[in-house]
């Protein structure tokens, strides 16, 4: 077990201090999601510091950790369903970079277990599931990082550096092939690198490596992959801190198509940079996917499926993004 990044409020990159041959237990908190909240608060209750939403965290100094953690890594929130978007989005970061490297060690480790799946009632926890079943930002992360093959960016020690981490779970061997971008915070991708490699079944080793001189000040490294059995991913990795990156409007728009059977396709595009674009809707469901990234030009479709089939009225979106989360002034 290890509980230091959330109970000694250390960084992130504090996971990488330990090379454990299973860990079966770490967390990190975020508060649960805006529909879930609004179940339990009045709108004048929407404040991390009022009664209600007090009430509804039962960890000791959880709430001035979320914030503290916030602080540290992400410029301030321009309000309150803003600081819950962003809560999701470090709790993601958070067990991210520990399943990436610990997964990265294997055969050194060979298993990971985050706390926790799921609440018995509405709060702010370690869950990746909001009460009812919804998911939050960390489990649509979970289905990457815990993807079967997939590569994995480990910065090093001194920052300088990203090792490209080939990892495969598949009892046969895959080949990768990827390639690395410099984005910047207008949107715009410059190409790095291309790199193949094999990774042998049950395995983890190292594809390629970057020099994190080669990018421009407040330019941040992305990449794709796409492996032999059919598996993709993308990520991106910021060299410093989110809250030291300019960035720029995002040009977010969304089109929204009713399908079948409760089911909606919304198409979103973006004029700029938006990262960790996350979808959330007035009514419960899931989306095929969420809290991804879009370059300049670029255009995704997820298809949301409603809980409740027999819903009579369309759906609400909203579109949250880092930049139009963060305060600009």
């Amino acid at each position: 077990h290890y509980w230091s990044v959330w109970h000694e409020n250390k960084s992130f990159d504090n996971y990488r201090s330990v090379k454990p041959r299973f860990c079966s237990e770490f967390g990190f908190q975020s508060y649960t999601s805006m529909p879930v909240i609004k179940t339990y608060a009045d709108e004048k209750d929407m404040n991390i510091s009022s009664p209600v939403i007090e009430l509804h965290q039962k960890n000791a100094g959880g709430n001035e950790r979320i914030a503290g953690t916030m602080f540290r890594y992400f410029r301030f929130p321009k309000d309150f369903e803003s600081f819950v978007y962003i809560s999701q989005v470090q709790q993601a970061l958070a067990i991210k970079t520990a399943v990436e490297y610990w997964r990265s060690l294997k055969p050194h480790c060979m298993g990971t277990l985050y706390w926790q799946l799921n609440d018995t009632w509405p709060v702010a926890s370690w869950s990746s599931l909001d009460y009812g079943g919804s998911w939050k930002a960390l489990h649509y992360a979970a289905r990457r990082f815990f993807q079967p093959v997939t590569v994995s960016a480990i910065p090093s020690e001194e920052g300088s550096t990203v090792r490209f981490a080939m990892v495969n779970d598949m009892a046969e061997e895959v080949d990768i092939d990827m390639n690395i971008f410099a984005l910047s915070t207008d949107g715009t991708r410059t190409p790095l690198k291309s790199a193949s490699g094999t990774c042998g079944p049950d395995a983890a080793t190292d594809m390629t490596e970057i020099d994190l001189s080669q990018l421009a000040e407040g330019t941040l490294l992305s990449w794709n992959f796409i492996a032999s059995n059919g598996m993709t991913g993308e990520g991106h990795h910021v060299p410093e801190t989110y809250k030291a990156l300019e960035l720029q409007p995002s040009g977010l728009e969304q089109h929204v198509k009713a399908l079948s059977d409760g089911q909606f396709e919304i198409e979103i595009s973006a004029r700029g940079l938006a990262l960790f674009v996350m979808i959330e809707a007035d009514i419960p469901g899931r989306y095929s996917d969420n809290l991804f990234d879009l370059a300049a030009g670029e255009t995704r479709r997820i298809v949301f499926s409603a809980r409740d089939k027999d819903f009579p009225l369309h759906p609400t979106f909203k579109i949250f993004d880092l930049f139009s989360s963060q305060s600009q002034g």
